[in-house]
C-alpha cells in the first residue's frame, strides 16, 4: 500500500524551494560583496574616499555579487509570495482535516503533531479508539542505541502527560514505529519509566492491531472528541 501526501505538502516543498532559489544566492551575493568590500579597504585603505581611484575600476571585484542579489531577487518576485503560500497551505490543511474527520467513525480519532499535552517535545501521532488512546512515535528506520533509548523515554514521558490530561479511565498505549521495515525484528515491549512501550518493526503490524480496535463497539464519541480537538487547525 502506498501512504498518502499530505494536505499542503506540494507547497510546502515549494517553499523550501526557496532555500536554494532564492536565500542561497542572496547569501553568496552578500557574502560576496562584504568580502569584496574589506579586501578593497585593506588593499587601498583611505584611497577609496578620496576619489583618487576610479569607481568602474572597482566594478570587477563587486560584480559577481551584484548579479548574485539580482538574480535572487529576481527569483522571489517571478515565484508566489510566501505568504501566499502559507496561506495555501493553512487552507489544505483545514480542508483536508475536514475530509479526514467526515470519513473517520465517531468512534475515533485521530491528531498530529500534538504539542498541547506532550511533556516534551510533539506527540507524532495521538490515535483515539473504542479501547483508548495510543500515543505513537516514529522513526524512519533503526536509530543508535543512545538515539532509541531517548526516543522510548521521551514516549514514556508524553505517555504519563496524556494519561493525566485525559478523561479518568482511559487506556494509554505508548509505542513506537519504523516506517522503513526492519530486518531484525526488535523486541515487542519495553518497561521504560513504569510504562510499557510498544515497538513495532512492521508499521503494518500497528496498522492492523487499529484496525481490529476501531471495530470494537464501545462508545467512546468523547475521547474521539477531546482528540480531534488537538489536531485542530483553526
Amino acid at each position: 500500500m502506498k501512504l498518502k501526501r499530505n494536505p499542503g505538502e506540494w507547497l510546502q516543498e515549494k517553499r523550501l524551494d526557496l532555500i536554494p532559489d532564492v536565500v542561497l544566492p542572496a547569501m553568496i551575493g552578500v557574502g560576496w560583496l562584504c568580502g569584496a568590500g574589506l579586501t578593497l579597504l585593506v588593499v587601498f585603505g583611505t584611497r577609496l574616499f578620496s576619489g583618487s581611484i576610479p569607481l568602474h575600476t572597482l566594478l570587477p571585484s563587486v560584480l559577481p555579487g551584484l548579479l548574485a542579489l539580482i538574480f535572487a531577487w529576481y527569483k522571489y518576485k517571478s515565484g508566489w509570495r510566501l505568504q501566499d503560500m502559507k496561506k495555501g497551505e493553512l487552507a489544505e490543511q483545514i480542508i483536508g482535516q475536514k475530509i479526514e474527520y467526515a470519513l473517520t467513525r465517531d468512534a475515533c480519532a485521530v491528531a498530529h503533531n500534538v504539542k498541547e499535552v506532550a511533556r516534551y517535545g510533539d506527540i507524532d501521532h495521538l490515535v483515539a479508539t473504542p479501547h483508548g488512546l495510543w500515543v505513537i512515535e516514529t522513526k524512519y528506520q533503526r536509530t543508535q542505541k543512545k538515539v532509541f533509548s531517548k526516543a522510548l523515554g521521551i514516549i514514556a514521558d508524553n505517555v504519563k502527560a496524556v494519561r493525566e490530561q485525559a478523561p479518568p479511565g482511559t487506556q494509554v498505549t505508548g509505542c513506537l514505529v519504523f516506517a522503513v521495515e526492519l530486518n531484525k525484528p526488535p523486541t515487542p515491549t519495553r518497561e521504560v519509566k513504569g510504562e510499557m512501550i510498544r515497538i513495532f518493526g512492521k508499521w503494518g503490524d500497528l496498522q492492523r492491531e487499529l484496525r481490529n480496535e476501531a471495530r470494537e463497539t464501545k462508545d467512546s464519541w468523547n475521547l474521539a472528541s477531546w482528540v480531534w480537538k488537538l489536531g485542530k487547525l483553526d
